[in-house]
């Protein structure tokens, strides 16, 4: 397949023959909006983001690989969504890109590695697909997620699909049982393991959206609320996102040679639990 030589921070815009619209950049690897055929655009990106090495961009769907948050030694999130990756493929609605371990990426997690995205726009559908390869002589351990920022269009929307579930404050706070219908724009980041079955957002301007995931076994909602202090998210904007994200929490090995894959299907259009 032909690799394309390009600015990482450069912003490309796909479109499938339907009209679904797939908006990325090489830099973190980093599906920044999706449009579906017909639909509004799903994805939010801060108005202020910055693109760069070093910096991660604020919105779309940020890779998190191999550590989630601060949940080990590493820099919050680990060490994929601030570096530029290399673009393998790139078409009408479709992309790939690649990151690679190099001198600088050993200096902080000393392990050889490769990372595929793929990104599929199509109809009301958006496919997501991470890749991990262990291209090491010995075996390591990671944690991965897809920190998907959805845009909320209305503040009575709600997310379903979770009730019922014990939810880890990944504050530091005691764990708590979900409602059946989840505020989306209420202060929040837990951590949900073992929930595994189809995720709604259900949004009365924008319509609902169902997220369903295989290998991602474990999902986490946040929203920073009022008064986060965050840079790269004016005031006020916290209101129009909430973060519903597939992760792989618990520490998991990877062999030499051996490949991990998760997928992420986000469906705007008739209610799916196909993944």
């Amino acid at each position: 397949m032909p690799i394309m030589a390009i600015d990482p921070s450069t912003t490309h815009t796909l479109t499938s023959p339907d009209g679904a619209e797939l908006v990325v950049t090489a830099h973190g690897g980093h599906v920044l909006g999706w449009t579906p055929a017909g639909g509004p655009a799903r994805l939010w990106l801060s108005p202020t983001a910055e693109s760069g090495p070093g910096l991660a961009v604020r919105g779309g769907v940020p890779v998190i690989f191999p550590q989630f948050a601060g949940r080990g030694p590493l820099p919050k999130h680990g060490i994929a969504r601030n570096r530029a990756w290399v673009v393998v493929e790139s078409g009408a609605g479709f992309w790939e890109a690649r990151l690679e371990d190099d001198e600088n990426t050993r200096a902080i997690w000393p392990h050889a590695f490769e990372l595929v995205l793929r990104a599929q726009a199509s109809g009301a559908v958006l496919d997501l697909t991470l890749t991990a390869r262990n291209t090491d002589t010995q075996p390591w351990n990671f944690t991965a997620a897809l920190h998907t920022y959805f845009t909320v269009g209305d503040s009575d929307t709600v997310i379903t699909g979770l009730g019922g579930q014990a939810a880890a404050d990944n504050a530091g706070g005691p764990p708590v049982a979900l409602d059946d219908a989840v505020l989306a724009l209420g202060t929040r980041d837990v951590a949900i393991e073992g929930a595994s079955g189809p995720v709604t957002l259900e949004d009365p301007q924008l319509g609902p959206l169902v997220v369903t995931a295989n290998g991602f076994p474990d999902r986490v909602v946040w929203n920073p609320g009022p008064g986060h202090g965050l840079g790269d998210v004016p005031p006020g904007a916290e209101r129009g996102f909430v973060c519903i994200e597939p992760a792989l929490l618990q520490p998991t090995e990877l062999g030499p040679g051996s490949v991990w894959t998760g997928t992420v299907r986000l469906d705007a259009g008739a209610l799916s639990t196909d993944a």
